[in-house]
């Protein structure tokens, strides 16, 4: 399958040097990232389809931190394709605005994409646990932390737009459809200085497997209703 063009490989190391270098220019807009002309992150909410869709779409992630922007590219890419009876939802903001999209339709199916660092911090510029691996799961396996949940909202508020912080507020203030999936890369490298189209090794190679493992769950929900 033609997934468009080409994602670029770029070492970690050059992608930090150029991130430092655009670091020191004032410029417009965000001031690190490369856009290459699109505009990730700047329509919250469905990009696809729309909430009479059995099956929504969710990419999370940072259109700005490297590959940690997978999700959103990924979503992007799926959106183009106008799948039949799927939505497709950009959620690079909060979590709290992932949520409200989630929740608003009446899908039956959704399909969670993105990059889930392990480890470190995020924005560290270091490696995740196993970078490339790919994780599938429910979401029905990340637990709420109900003794946490107001730490985690007010994480939230100061931008902490990962896959986690994004199935918990969603099943704390929610739900998700039986079956919900999580489809997740660990990073190799989270920082300023790649272009959002741009990936690292690990990333990149696995770009493929991964909107394909995104295709496989939308197909097994098509078959599942018929």
């Amino acid at each position: 399958m033609d997934h468009g063009e080409d994602l670029s490989r770029q070492d970690p190391q050059t992608a930090a040097e150029r991130g430092r270098e655009i670091s020191d220019h004032r410029t417009g807009g965000s001031g690190h990232g490369y856009s290459k002309g699109r505009s990730y992150g700047t329509a919250a909410g469905l990009i696809a389809g729309d909430r009479t869709a059995s099956q929504l779409v969710v990419g999370v992630g940072y259109p700005y931190l490297s590959d940690l922007a997978v999700g959103n590219v990924i979503a992007d890419r799926v959106a183009e394709w106008d799948l039949p009876e799927v939505a497709v939802a950009d959620c690079s903001h909060t979590p709290i605005a992932a949520y409200q999209t989630i929740t608003k339709g009446e899908y039956e199916n959704i399909v969670i994409v993105g990059a889930r660092k392990r480890g470190d911090g995020l924005n560290t510029g270091t490696p995740s646990n196993d970078p490339g691996a790919i994780h599938t799961y429910p979401t029905e396996s990340i637990d709420v932390p109900e003794n946490d949940i107001v730490n985690r909202i007010a994480e939230c508020a100061m931008g902490s737009n990962t896959i986690e912080n994004v199935v918990i507020i969603t099943k704390a203030l929610g739900e998700f459809p039986s079956g919900s999936v999580v489809i997740d890369i660990e990073p190799e490298y989270d920082s300023w200085g790649y272009a959002i189209e741009e990936f690292s090794p690990a990333v990149s190679d696995r770009f493929d497997r991964l909107v394909n493992l995104v295709l496989d769950e939308l197909e097994t929900s098509y078959r599942s209703s018929d």
